[in-house]
Formats: C-alpha cells, sequence, structure tokens
C-alpha cells in the first residue's frame, strides 16, 4: 500500500475491494492489514435501542455519537500513515477519504462535500445507515456520522469540532446534511445542553472502577446510595433526636448546594469569560501587527513588513492601555523564545526585554505549532493567558505573540457576569440526573417573591417510605443552598407537601429570610 493507491482510491480508479482480504474460517476481514467489520443494520438498531431504554430517543443519539466520536479518534493513524507516505490532505479531504473507504464497506451513502474552510466543513449524503435503519424514529438521527465527523476532525486538526445535523433521511429530508464548526470548549455550552435536555450529565462523568474514582468534569462527585443516606439520617437522629437532626441536615445540604453552584462559577469563569477575553485581546494586537504586512526576520529582527518589533513598544503599550491586558512579542532565536517586544515590567522596574519563555509553552507552540492557552506566572502574578504561534510567508514559525490579564480581574469580571438562573438551573440538572429527585415544575409568584418547586420524588421521600410526615429536610437545604449560591441571596425553603406524608409529590417553597436579602 502507497501513496499511489490511496490518490487512486481519491481519484475513483481503484476501490477498497483491492485492499480487503478475508478468512471465512475464522470470521475476520482486513482493510489494509487491519482487522474490519461490515456493519449488521440489526446491530445499529439495537444499540440505539439500547440507549433508548435508559433515556430518550434525543439522548440515544447524543450517546452514540459521544461513543462514535472516540472512534473517529483513532483515525488519527490513518493520518500519520498518509503523512509518511507524503500525501498532506486537507481536513475536509481527509474527511472524504475516510467516508469513501467507510462507503465501500457497506457504511452508508457516497458524501458530497458542499463547502470547505478553516473553520466550517459541510457535507451531506443521500442517506446514513442510521437514517435507513431508524427511519420510523422520524427524528434526525445520524449520532454515529456526527460522533466520526467531530471525532475525525479533533484528531487531525488538535481542535475542538461540533457537528450539527441540518437536516436527516429520517426525519423525511431529501439529504443527510452536516454542518461542522471548529469550535472553543465552553462550560456554558455544556451546561446550558445539559439543562434543555439536550445532554446528559453522564457525557462529562468519569468513572475509573479500578481506581474507585469518579469525577464530574474534572472533579470528584460522590453517588449516594439510599442506604447510606438512609443509615447516615437514622445515626443522627439516635444521636441527637428527629428535630435536631433535620436541622443538621438542613445546614449541611444547604452549604453543599452553595460549594456545588462555586464550581459551576469558577468553571464559568475560566472556560467562558476567559477565553473570550483572551481571544478579543490577541485578535486586536495580531491586527495591529499585521496592518504593516506579512511577518518576517530581517536583518535579525522580528519585522511586520518594514515594521520592526524589536525594542520598539508603541505596539504592546496601545493594546495595555486600550484592553487592560499585557502584551509581548517573542523571537525564536536557536532553541529558545525571547521577549523583543513587551509592556511587562520585571522585577528590577524594567521592561522584561530579553527574558525567555517556559519550557513548556515553547514546546506547545514552537515545536507543536499549537496555540496554548492557560495560567502563566508573569513577575510574581498569575495571569490567564494565550500564546500563539507567528508564522512567516512559508509556514515557519519565526515568534509568538502573547497577551495575559490577571486571574484576580478575570474571577471579579466573572461574578458580575454570570447568569445566575444558568448556574440555578445547572445543579437542578445535576442532582436530578443523579437520582436525587425529579423535578415536575417550577413556578415563581412576583407578588410573594416565593419560588415553588414541585419535585415527583425525592431521595429521602423513597427513602423512608410513607411516614405520615415530611421527611425531606436535606433536599430542602439543598435546594436553599443552591438558590443561595446562584443569585447570592440569603433564603430559607420549607417543605409544604411530602410523598411520605401521603401527597401526590414534594413540594419546596422557597422565600427570603425575613429582614435579609
Amino acid at each position: 500500500m502507497d501513496k499511489q493507491d490511496f490518490e487512486a482510491i481519491l481519484n475513483g480508479s481503484k476501490d477498497i475491494t483491492s485492499f480487503m482480504q478475508m478468512n471465512p474460517l475464522e470470521g475476520v476481514t482486513t482493510c489494509f492489514g487491519v482487522r474490519t467489520a461490515s456493519n449488521p443494520n440489526y446491530m445499529v438498531k439495537a444499540l440505539y435501542e439500547m440507549y433508548e431504554a435508559n433515556l430518550n430517543r434525543k439522548l440515544a443519539n447524543k450517546a452514540m455519537r459521544k461513543l462514535f466520536r472516540s472512534v473517529g479518534q483513532g483515525s488519527v493513524g490513518l493520518d500519520n500513515l498518509l503523512k509518511k507516505l507524503g500525501l498532506n490532505l486537507k481536513p475536509e479531504e481527509f474527511l472524504m477519504l475516510v467516508f469513501k473507504l467507510q462507503h465501500q464497506q457497506g457504511w452508508g451513502s457516497p458524501f458530497e462535500l458542499v463547502s470547505a474552510s478553516d473553520k466550517r466543513i459541510v457535507l451531506r449524503c443521500k442517506k446514513t445507515f442510521e437514517s435507513e435503519v431508524l427511519k420510523d424514529w422520524k427524528m434526525p438521527v445520524c449520532g454515529i456520522h456526527q460522533g466520526w465527523i467531530e471525532g475525525i476532525l479533533s484528531a487531525i486538526t488538535g481542535k475542538t469540532w461540533y457537528c450539527l445535523e441540518k437536516s436527516c433521511h429520517a426525519n423525511g429530508d431529501p439529504y443527510c446534511e452536516f454542518i461542522a464548526d471548529r469550535v472553543e470548549p465552553s462550560w456554558k455550552f455544556k451546561a446550558e445542553a445539559v439543562v434543555k435536555g439536550e445532554s446528559a450529565i453522564t457525557e462529562f462523568i468519569e468513572h475509573k472502577p479500578l481506581e474507585g474514582k469518579i469525577s464530574l468534569m474534572d472533579e470528584p462527585v460522590v453517588m449516594m446510595p439510599r442506604f447510606i443516606f438512609t443509615s447516615m439520617t437514622n445515626s443522627l437522629k439516635k444521636t441527637m433526636g428527629e428535630a435536631p437532626a433535620s436541622g443538621v441536615n438542613y445546614r449541611a445540604y444547604m452549604d453543599m448546594g452553595k460549594e456545588n453552584v462555586e464550581h459551576y462559577k469558577k468553571m464559568s469563569i475560566y472556560f467562558d469569560l476567559s477565553r473570550k477575553k483572551l481571544d478579543g485581546d490577541l485578535k486586536l494586537l495580531h491586527e495591529r501587527f499585521a496592518a504593516f504586512g506579512p511577518p518576517s526576520i530581517i536583518g535579525g529582527k522580528i519585522a511586520y513588513g518594514d515594521h520592526v518589533v524589536n525594542d520598539n513598544f508603541e505596539i504592546v503599550d496601545s493594546i495595555e492601555k486600550e484592553r487592560g491586558c499585557k502584551a509581548t512579542v517573542f523571537q525564536k532565536t536557536g532553541d529558545k523564545a525571547i521577549r523583543v517586544s513587551t509592556n511587562v515590567i520585571g522585577a528590577d522596574g524594567k521592561r522584561a526585554v530579553g527574558t525567555e519563555i517556559s519550557s513548556v509553552v515553547y514546546n506547545a507552540v514552537i515545536n507543536k505549532g499549537q496555540t496554548y492557552y492557560g495560567t502563566a506566572d508573569v513577575v510574581g502574578k498569575k495571569y490567564v493567558a494565550v500564546y500563539e504561534p507567528i508564522r512567516n510567508s512559508a509556514g515557519e514559525i519565526i515568534g509568538i505573540l502573547f497577551v495575559g490579564t490577571p486571574e484576580d480581574t478575570i474571577k471579579q469580571e466573572g461574578q458580575k457576569n454570570i447568569n445566575p438562573k444558568i448556574l440555578s438551573d445547572m445543579a437542578f440538572a445535576f442532582y436530578s440526573q443523579m437520582g436525587w429527585f425529579n423535578i415536575v415544575k417550577e413556578e415563581w409568584d412576583e407578588k410573594t417573591k416565593t419560588k415553588t418547586i414541585t419535585l415527583s420524588h425525592t431521595v429521602e421521600s423513597e427513602s423512608f417510605g410513607n411516614t405520615g410526615k415530611p421527611v425531606c429536610f436535606c433536599t430542602a437545604g439543598l435546594l436553599a443552598g443552591i438558590i443561595e449560591g446562584s443569585f447570592g441571596i440569603k433564603v430559607q425553603c420549607r417543605e409544604i407537601t411530602c410523598k411520605s406524608k401521603g401527597d401526590e409529590h414534594c413540594v419546596f417553597q422557597i422565600k427570603n429570610r425575613k429582614g435579609e436579602s
């Protein structure tokens, strides 16, 4: 198998059967020497219906998308092989090759490339195997192809891609059309998807059973089996009595609700606000320099057009004045990247010209050609920063652009801009999807400033059963803590009906504490 073979597949003069071998006695089929498989329709339907039984059809499609996103990431091996053979394909060309290979093995219809740019690729086909097998669902169903596209593009570009199925054969449309956009990872995007029911919290849970660890979005979480909850509550009752135990549970779970929201606030700040500001600052810095012309090395110094950057601080100072951020231009010199223009002031009170970049950032930006986002220690102060490679007209990396904002500033701005309802809705969705309760409805009475939350069950009411009295003190505290943490107000939550008392639902009223706001 060589470069000419792949080129022949791309131009249609060969097909994949030339490179497939079947061993019927062993039941094994290989393609390019790698074990492969056909795609029985019943298997696809069974996988979708397995997820449907535990979720719903929309989330079943999302689950398949997540599964095949991982499958798509395995295409990096094919990409490496092609590069070794001297065949450097654009992302859209690589996608078309993969789907041509898949189609020739029976996985759906031939794809058509509708349009392509650095940040958006649009593909379509008359039908996929999912849309054919699941056409009775009468909705977009091509989660496998969405996941493939996202995984393949992420693997070969090193960027995050999001694929939307704009139209679907199973939905009665003439085409299955896919729009893939290069996006930045966003906590807000994930949270809103969970709240809307377009994504399940389980997508962001990583379970490592051998290590005994479960984490949600990189933070450890603990499942709460009923027997642990029941034994803990009963132990408190025996130790201090029912009323004091109820108060302890209320306060403890209020603190837990607040802490949960604080974590979401932190995530929102660093994954949304910081990226938005950094990208805006970097764009302006890039535009200011690019206005002079393309970057190059002139007389051993970095320049844009005929504008020499070394020891010229006009642009970086203008960025700080307008955007309140630090800015630096690094020049690649040998195996180092040296500051040649900066508004960063060193401990000696002078500009930090001549100092070099860290090895971690150098490796990511210079060696790997990546744009690096992260925190950086700038003159003893933590900054949220971005480093972008500077490439000359030949595509060679000759330096780095840097912008950074103090971490404390990002935090302060973040607290002002976070939508409190998104925070509370995210927390409610998390506990609901983890089995703590199920929300039936939320109501707001503007006249009395009262929020009423109706739950079909709580973990307490299901644990204790019919006791003839209210039992949901932990849930009341949890709901109060979520509201206090999200909206920054002091509230009290009271259960007014309870399933353990024989009522249809557990209903909670949340009001401001008297005399407090």
